[in-house]
Parts: structure tokens; sequence; C-alpha cells
């Protein structure tokens, strides 16, 4: 059936009720098609996809993401980014790779893209190379380029806003474990929010999602 939902998501100081990212909930439901954008470049195309797909598809949003409101929650990164106005497409089930790297491979999603390639940066200067990839569609997943890319590092990190226990990075864990054994030298790093509900108060919000400061600590021991 075709069918397209646009779904805010993310954490952004207004309680439990407005704060979840749950990616893997929807990733359950047989049947569908599910895409999260990270800029309006991507949104534009995976829509367009999805407008011309004949099955289901859910658009997660990050709600810090429109426009350049959540440039200081990601890192200081430039969000904002020319959208053509002709007319595309990008495939869903396309990752795309946002910075290639040798010593570990991220796969991020949303807010978390950017606070990985700003963790990412920083490491390039302590001579930690890491590959970080934008999956753009959670379901279907482009498993063929993750699989590449940690045949060509060893290492993986899934960071996510959704939380820890059956989020969409179990899921991804599961899969390289029994199809990409092989690949790794090192256990997986995921990288998620604990399994509480998302406080209201600003400080306790900041606990509980993953911050530069622990992504980076985190990847540090993985390599």
């Amino acid at each position: 059936m075709p069918l397209v939902l646009r779904a805010p998501v993310g954490a952004t100081t207004r309680g439990a009720q407005h704060a979840q990212s749950p990616y893997g909930f929807f990733c359950h439901v047989p049947g569908w098609k599910v895409a999260a954008p990270s800029d309006a470049y991507s949104a534009k195309g995976l829509l367009k996809a999805a407008l011309r797909d004949d099955n289901p598809v859910l658009l997660f949003e990050h709600k810090l993401l429109y426009g350049s409101k959540g440039r200081e929650s990601a890192g200081g990164l430039e969000l904002t980014c020319e959208v053509p106005s002709e007319d595309y497409t990008i495939p869903l089930g396309k990752a795309k790779i946002k910075k290639e790297g040798s010593h570990a491979t991220v796969v991020a999603t949303h807010l978390m893209l950017y606070r990985c390639l700003k963790v990412a940066r920083e490491l390039e200067e302590e001579g930690l190379s890491l590959e970080v990839i934008d999956p753009q569609s959670l379901i279907p997943l482009d498993k063929e380029t993750i699989y590449s890319s940690l045949a060509k590092t060893g290492r993986l990190a899934i960071v996510e806003e959704d939380t820890l226990t059956c989020g969409w990075g179990a899921e991804l864990a599961a899969l390289v474990a029994q199809e990409a054994l092989y690949h790794l030298e090192a256990p997986i790093l995921r990288i998620a929010t604990p399994d509480v509900p998302i406080p209201f108060a600003p400080h306790l919000e900041k606990e509980v999602i993953p911050s530069e400061e622990r992504i980076k600590k985190e990847i540090k021991s993985l390599c």
C-alpha cells in the first residue's frame, strides 16, 4: 500500500512524551520501509523516493536538524546544504559515506551523525582515522556499504539516539555478527540512550543522550 508518513524525533528539552527516537519500534513492523534523512538534501531525495514507492514508508526527521537551529547541538558543524530545485531521488536502501577512514567504521543516524563527524575530525588530529557512514535508510539497509567498510577497518561503532535495548543498532549489530563476523577485529561498540524515559530537565537530558565527549571516549577505547 503506497503511504508516506513523516515523523519528528529527537530530544529537544520537551520531556519524555516529545523526546523519543523510536527507530527500532517501527523497524519491527513488517512491510514498512524506514528512512532517516540527515539533512535537507537527503530529506528531499528520500521523500521523493518514498512518494514513488508502492510500499508504506516512514521518514524519521530529527527536530534539531530542521534548518540551522540545531547547529550548536550538532557540534558546531554546518547543517544547511544546497538543495537543487530540479527533481531527484535518493534510493531507499542506499547509505552514504560521509567521511572515509581506516581505523574504525562508525554508523550513526541524525544528530548523532554530526556529533560523530566532529569527533572524527578531532580524533584525526590524534592519529585515529574514522570512516563515518550515514545509513539514510534503516529498512531496507545498505549492508554492502557497511560490510565493505568493515572489511577495511575491522572495527564497528553504532551510534544512535534510540534506547540501547532492542534499538535499531541492535539489529545492525546482529546482522554484522551473523554475516560479517570475520571482518571484525574487536567487539562491536554500541552507543545509545540508556533504557530510561527522557528527562524533562535539560541538564538531565544531556546526561542520557550520547554526547560528543562520551562518543569520543568510547570510540577511542574501541580503537
